[in-house]
């Protein structure tokens, strides 16, 4: 049973804080609720679209300590778990798939991959329009 289906969702506070300390640059703070966090969903839902929003959090908050290494296997993860899990993507989390192309193109920019940045800085680009028009429906 999914936390959707009533049963509580444990590892929402761990999220919710964590991504407040990314949004606040405070990476080394937000990795291990965010690894929490991934841990719990990997066990209970593998296969649903925010555990792979999860990993892009996780590798965002490695991304911003310069892990870059470490970082690229979550963000590509994440950003393609998503994108395969597309349409189940409520439209509150409407923004999630274009923040995960997002840490993309900053980790390709600081390891200096100039292609790779520029391809997921166009997919980002594709990706921007299609967002404003899900944030428009009801």
């Amino acid at each position: 049973m999914s936390a959707s289906q009533g049963q509580p969702a444990t590892d929402r506070p761990a999220r919710a804080i964590g991504l407040e300390l990314l949004t606040q640059e405070k990476w080394t703070e937000a990795e291990p609720l965010l690894r929490e966090c991934l841990a719990i969903r990997e066990k209970k839902e593998p296969d649903v679209w925010s555990t792979f929003d999860t990993k892009s959090l996780l590798g965002g908050a490695l991304l911003g300590q310069k892990k870059y290494a470490d970082a690229e296997p979550l963000l590509l993860a994440g950003y393609e778990g998503m994108k395969q899990r597309e349409k189940t993507i409520p439209p509150l989390g409407s923004t999630r798939i274009a923040d995960a192309t997002e840490r993309l193109v900053q980790l390709y920019e600081a390891i200096d991959k100039k292609d790779d940045a520029a391809k997921w800085r166009k997919e980002l680009e594709a990706i921007k329009p299609t967002q404003k028009n899900m944030e428009k429906q009801p």
